[in-house]
């Protein structure tokens, strides 16, 4: 049985990639003078890719791989407003207001007083809890953690720190790579929403075929899941 809910953040409380794809275009636009837009969205991919193994996962790190990518494709050509202009982009991104997703007050408000829930993100540390403190949804969580990277050895950490048992947490997340996949190897249960735009980091090609995973159209059916998962009824399938 569940008894305990574990969140991502990012895409699955409140909307974060969509600033990311509009500050990515934004740069194209810089960058046109330069390379056609395809090439200017591999490289910075490809900087993304090497940088993130250093700056990890966050918004701070993708503004470094902005400048890193204009100054590359640019040969050293990139004119200092310009690069003022992506700072502020970034900088823009970080001071955006919050945007919940439908329906996650409500479904919180609900699920609070029947389970102790928990809330489980990576990326930037600061980044992070201010985006936290800003949702409005801390109250709501009886443990936050923000974490590196999300594997099963994470999540086996992060677990054994709020001292709950693994198989009877239910994960729910946009991302297989980081929400699915790894709660299912340590025995827990995971429910994927799929958000509108995916990171090319957290893309996945198929759903996992596991008795435990499910896959929501939306937030406002995790209530439903829960009560079937506990009363015994079937988790796998699309709802």
């Amino acid at each position: 049985m569940i008894r305990a809910i574990a969140f991502d953040a990012d895409d699955t409380l409140w909307h974060t990639e969509t600033l990311f794809q509009e500050t990515q275009v934004r740069l194209v636009e810089i960058l046109d003078r330069y390379a056609p837009p395809d090439e200017v969205r591999r490289r910075l991919h490809a900087t993304e890719e090497c940088n993130v193994k250093v700056f990890g996962y966050g918004i701070k790190g993708f503004i470094l791989s902005m400048v890193e990518t204009a100054i590359d494709i640019s040969g050293g050509r990139i004119a200092a407003v310009d690069i003022h202009t992506i700072i502020r982009m970034g900088r823009g991104m970080l001071e955006a207001p919050m945007d919940l997703l439908d329906d996650v007050p409500q479904v919180l408000a609900h699920l609070q007083p029947l389970y102790p829930l928990y809330l489980i993100t990576k990326g930037d540390l600061l980044d992070q809890r201010n985006k936290i403190e800003t949702s409005g949804l801390t109250n709501h969580f009886t443990g936050i953690e923000v974490v590196a990277r999300k594997d099963a050895a994470a999540y086996r950490a992060v677990f054994a720190r709020f001292g709950i048992d693994p198989a009877s947490v239910l994960m729910v997340g946009n991302s297989i790579p980081s929400d699915i996949l790894p709660v299912l190897e340590v025995g827990g249960w995971a429910a994927h929403i799929p958000y509108v735009v995916t990171t090319s980091f957290e893309r996945h090609e198929r759903d996992p075929a596991h008795a435990r995973f499910s896959r929501l159209e939306s937030i406002g059916n995790l209530s439903v899941l829960v009560d079937r998962i506990n009363s015994g009824g079937a988790c796998a399938g699309k709802r």
